[in-house]
């Protein structure tokens, strides 16, 4: 019984230790407050993004110069000289959708493309997080107009079109004050879903919180 009392008393003292409790309290504030800031940044201040690129630029007559004079292309009746297949490609890179109410005015998305387009040939439109819709799109001269839609957080909408030349470049006019839009040329690397951003955040703080306790207590 002697033996056994000590570790006890010892056991006891550290259990009721005041500098115990206040690492503790100190550790638990810190989590809190992280998970705290964490979350409200996942859930409120993370922003909508947009990007948009060419995607494919692709000749349907590649002869010789001397040869192509000879052939000839018809689209519904129309001869085209310098037949081109476009892909323009855009991509819901945020952590939020950009919901229809987010195009100011009702304005769509202009993408110009600086020639003539001769026809709209298919709207391809994926999406990981959910079952989002294509976005209407019609064709006005050199340009692509997008919506008002939703366009999905994870959404890639491809616009396939028939063009009489070769695009020069690739001009975006988007009316979504709250979003960022970017032109990329080549493939981003993969946005990590909100769920495991969080959980890296809290396995950060607990690593964090654990190294101030146990530095709390030695310092005690």
């Amino acid at each position: 019984m002697r033996d056994w009392m000590p570790g006890m008393s010892i056991a006891g003292a550290w259990y009721s230790s005041g500098t115990f409790w206040t690492g503790a309290g100190a550790a638990a504030t810190l989590v809190v407050g992280l998970a705290t800031v964490a979350v409200t940044y996942l859930t409120r201040f993370a922003r909508q993004r947009l990007d948009y690129r060419l995607r494919i630029v692709v000749p349907l007559l590649t002869a010789p110069a001397g040869v192509r004079d000879d052939l000839e292309l018809r689209h519904r009746g129309v001869r085209l000289t310098h037949p081109y297949i476009v892909a323009v490609e855009l991509v819901g890179r945020g952590r939020r959708d950009i919901p229809h109410a987010a195009f100011d005015n009702g304005q769509p998305i202009r993408l110009d493309l600086g020639v003539p387009i001769v026809e709209l040939l298919r709207i391809t439109a994926t999406d990981s997080a959910s079952a989002t819709p294509e976005p209407p799109v019609r064709v006005e001269g050199t340009a692509l107009l997008i919506g008002p839609a939703l366009i999905g957080r994870r959404q890639r909408i491809v616009l396939t079109c028939l063009m009489q030349n070769r695009p020069q470049s690739l001009r975006c006019s988007a009316p979504l004050p709250n979003a960022q839009v970017r032109r990329r040329d080549t493939d981003p690397l993969p946005l990590p879903s909100d769920r495991l951003l969080l959980i890296a955040l809290l396995l950060a703080v607990s690593v964090v919180s654990a190294i101030a306790l146990v530095a709390q207590l030695l310092s005690g």
